[in-house]
């Protein structure tokens, strides 16, 4: 699972705690606050106050159903101005209630949902964030408290059981948002360690199912003769048993630089095979036109399994060609003497050609591509 799949979980988690919170504020809003505040228009010093602070409330709530039901983040800048009015206008309606109804009466509905901003807007950063916010909100609103009268024992501990419950709940749910939040991010942890081991056991499956692949092809062709060496059934001494053991060398190597990483794998694997030319005696030159292209491995296999037991047979000197184009690629190689003839070339994916002239041998594979569609067809 990707890093993207991980913050989509996270994400997706997160819209449903805002969600969850933005309907228990816009319920407490709209059902608890308006009510409290239209029948206790009456009892407030200067009406309009509460009735501003209520619109701006309102603003907030709108603009946050607005740009959290996403799950993303907040708009640079929005939550600490949503923060910065909701704290203003929580102070502006308390100081219109009357002393004896904070909160306890229903004059007091800003104390009911100033907390409430706080967790839909800071859930991502935690309990802490809200924590401190809800926090400091009652200290500005107990400080409002004393400074419009001290209240009796029995009317301030009925005051601060009413707040401590209000608190209570909100820091309730800003923790248990947290905590899901935690949830998920070790789900995606976990679903990406998952699919991280899937992606190894592919990979060694596939690493195991290539290296059976091969040990069969070298049980077809490389284990027959080295039986018949060990047997004594071919004779080393003979020139078709050499050219034999030299194209199977030359197929060997290519198959350890099938597993080489390279930026040019297809002349990666001519070069192995070059280099058994080499050991036997012979100059090889390498020429190679045009761009690398994305070859397929059972391309590029098809390219030079025909073109290997021409390089093995070089008796002196041997040219070899690599020619890519956007629609076309070409592998050629020109020996000048050979030790025997070519067995010849099996069926394959792509074209074989091959030309007698001079004493000479041209031996050349030809495929043609399409870039637009990264297919790659015999020519």
């Amino acid at each position: 699972m990707s890093e993207d799949h991980r913050q989509l979980i996270t994400r997706h988690q997160l819209r449903g705690i805002r969600a969850g919170a933005l309907v228990i504020l816009a319920t407490l809003h709209l059902g608890s606050a308006l009510p409290g505040l239209l029948g206790g228009l009456d009892d407030y010093r200067h009406p309009w106050l509460p009735l501003a602070a209520y619109g701006l409330l309102t603003l907030v709530l709108a603009g946050s159903l607005a740009l959290g039901l996403g799950g993303g983040r907040w708009p640079r800048g929005w939550v600490p101005s949503a923060l910065t009015c909701t704290f203003a206008a929580s102070v502006a309606a308390t100081s219109q209630v009357p002393a004896d109804q904070y909160f306890t009466g229903s004059a007091h509905w800003s104390a009911q949902t100033a907390g409430w901003f706080a967790v839909v807007l800071l859930a991502h950063r935690g309990p802490v964030a809200s924590g401190t916010f809800i926090g400091c909100q009652l200290a500005v609103t107990v400080a409002q408290l004393l400074a419009a009268g001290v209240p009796s024992r029995a009317v301030g501990a009925g005051m601060a059981l009413n707040a401590v419950s209000i608190c209570c709940f909100q820091m309730t749910i800003a923790v248990g948002g947290k905590l899901l939040l935690d949830r998920s991010t070790a789900l995606g942890e976990a679903l990406w360690v998952q699919e991280r081991v899937r992606t190894r056991i592919a990979v060694a499956a596939q690493i195991h199912s290539d290296q059976r692949r091969r040990y069969a092809e070298l049980n077809a062709t490389a284990l027959p003769l080295l039986e018949g060496l060990a047997d004594g059934s071919l004779d080393p001494r003979e020139d078709r048993v050499r050219r034999a053991c030299a194209s199977e060398a030359a197929r060997l190597r290519r198959l350890f630089a099938e597993s080489d990483y390279s930026f040019d794998p297809l002349v990666h694997e001519m070069r192995a095979c070059i280099d058994v030319a080499e050991r036997n005696g012979a100059t090889v030159q390498l020429a190679v036109r045009g761009a690398p292209l994305e070859l397929p491995l059972r391309l590029r296999r098809a390219l030079l399994d025909p073109v290997i037991p021409a390089l093995a047979a070089a008796r002196r000197t041997a040219r070899v060609t690599v020619i890519r184009r956007e629609d076309q690629v070409r592998v050629g190689v020109v020996v000048d003497g050979l030790r025997g003839r070519l067995p010849e070339p099996a069926a394959s994916e792509v074209r074989v050609r091959t030309v007698h002239a001079d004493g000479r041998l041209l031996v050349e594979t030809m495929c043609r591509t399409h870039s637009s569609s990264s297919e790659i067809k015999p020519s």
